[in-house]
């Protein structure tokens, strides 16, 4: 059978409030740097002594600066992944993940290649990066993809378009994002976490928080509506 990445994709920008550009591009100012050793269970660069710099803001600090964000997270954002799931889909229950800045500044900054630990996840695209300027998220077509060589060998892209929010499945599909061409250049996007009765919050895997955060955090429950 034809096993390939697929995803859906929705425009925004007539439903999002009035400057919600901007405010979330001013919130991005305030993410943390951080380097990334993938070594993570959900890491696939191949090289587990890689260093990649990255800008976070997580999710705790994002509702505290963009409440009305997290709103919509938990609203209007789950009442679509809902529309692509034969299951309930839930919210998850700790902010810090739930729905999270990441940021790439320049020409020398990418997102780690790995495969996601939730059934669902969406990214609302803040900024928009065309064909040949980077930043485009890489799909691998092929599972069994441990490096980003091997993720290009075949694989399914999707170029980041301001107010896009897309859906997808990567549990199974090894994915980077690519460096920006332009040394000025910053590309946003909003990421989210959510969860299903059958992939629930609690199998998050235990190491994943410290690994992209610096510190642990417990599940308490299987996550919310």
């Amino acid at each position: 059978m034809l096993d390939r990445f697929s995803w859906k994709s929705y425009d925004l920008n007539t439903c999002l409030p009035s400057g919600w550009k901007n405010h979330i591009i001013e919130a991005s100012g305030l993410s943390d740097a951080k380097v990334l050793l993938p070594r993570s269970v959900t890491s696939r660069e191949g090289n587990p002594d890689l260093q990649l710099s990255v800008l976070t803001l997580d999710g705790i600090k994002l509702k505290e600066r963009l409440p009305w964000l997290f709103e919509l997270y938990r609203t209007i954002f789950r009442d679509l992944a809902q529309l692509g799931s034969s299951e309930p889909v839930r919210c998850a229950s700790q902010d810090v993940y739930a729905a999270v800045l990441n940021v790439q500044r320049g020409s020398n900054m990418r997102y780690e290649a790995h495969v996601d630990s939730n059934p669902i996840e969406g990214l609302l695209y803040v900024t928009t990066h065309p064909k040949g300027s980077g930043g485009e998220l890489v799909v691998a077509n092929v599972p069994a993809a441990n490096s980003v060589s091997e993720i290009d060998t075949d694989c399914s892209t999707i170029y980041p378009v301001e107010g896009n929010l897309v859906f997808f499945d990567a549990r199974r599909f090894p994915h980077y994002v690519r460096h920006l061409n332009g040394e000025n250049d910053v590309r946003v996007v909003v990421a989210m976490n959510f969860y299903t009765p059958s992939c629930p919050e609690s199998a998050r895997p235990q190491d994943l928080s410290t690994h992209l955060f610096g510190y642990s955090v417990s599940v308490d429950n299987a996550g919310v509506a």
